[in-house]
């Protein structure tokens, strides 16, 4: 890993952070409209107090959860995973880390449909170091997965980046060609896994 460090000019950048804040801040906006409404309805029909203390409950609860969603949005909003000719760079607001090429064994992708009959896939890009996980490091400690792949070169316990299910829409096949592009001869392919496989913890977020 190399920390205080960037990708490169040429890197291609998946900026997960700001298309994730688009999406929390318009549910954050109806929230706070709805936490509103019952409020301003109250003052155009002179509600009792009975409406009342349950319209002052509604805003109070509908409030926070439009002001949680807000921050989430706007604290993460310069998340990334990148890909360059050093390797796989991750950012968000809890770890900067870059994982090289160099120190990788074997790269993949594993997949699983979502939902029964959706015809949509939850993708996750596997990771093997060729010198084992680092469980020190706080950056990748969360990224390290222990099972059994059944594939020849695909170590048990490697890094696991779960794509969002929102950045398979957006980015969809170029985020996969970039990771197999930088991966090179360390590609060992996409394969599919049984539902479940991927766990809400394993999802860059």
């Amino acid at each position: 890993m190399i920390n205080g460090s960037s990708p490169a000019p040429d890197a291609a950048l998946f900026n997960f952070g700001k298309r994730r804040m688009r999406a929390t801040m318009r549910g954050a906006i109806a929230a706070f409209v709805l936490a509103l409404a019952v409020p301003i309805a109250g003052v155009v029909h002179q509600y009792g107090f009975g409406t009342w203390v349950f319209a002052v409950i509604w805003f109070l609860v509908l409030g926070a959860v439009g002001a949680a969603m807000a921050w989430a949005g706007w604290a993460d909003r310069h998340a990334y995973l990148a890909f360059d000719a050093t390797g796989v760079w991750l950012h968000k607001q809890t770890a900067h880390a870059v994982i090289p090429w160099a120190s990788l064994e074997a790269a993949g992708l594993f997949w699983c449909p979502q939902g029964e009959g959706s015809g949509k896939r939850l993708v996750s890009l596997e990771l093997c170091p060729a010198g084992g996980v680092d469980e020190r490091d706080p950056a990748l400690s969360p990224l390290i997965v222990h099972d059994e792949p059944n594939l020849p070169g695909v170590a048990d316990r490697r890094y696991r980046i779960g794509i969002p299910a929102f950045a398979l829409r957006v980015y969809g096949p170029k985020l996969i060609d970039a990771a197999r592009s930088g991966a090179g001869p360390l590609w060992f392919g996409e394969h599919e896994r049984s539902s479940g496989y991927l766990r809400v913890q394993d999802l860059f977020s």
